[in-house]
């Protein structure tokens, strides 16, 4: 059995994560989001609302 923990809050306009891994950020407004995640990937995602469709773009942090 695996224990997994992760809080989020928002902070102004963006919503920060916290892992066991560290602390992750994202930000967006409508269908247009952008996260750094704690491994430092960035991710661009945009969805048009109510569709269910999305596109996403992942980049590594190096």
């Amino acid at each position: 059995m695996a224990v997994f923990f992760r809080k989020s809050k928002k902070v102004g306009p963006l919503r920060v994560t916290a892992s066991k891994r560290g602390l992750s950020v994202s930000g967006g407004a409508g269908g247009l989001r952008a996260t750094r995640s704690t491994t430092g990937r960035r991710t661009s995602t945009v969805r048009i609302p109510g569709t269910g469709i999305s596109w996403r773009r992942s980049r590594t942090g190096r």
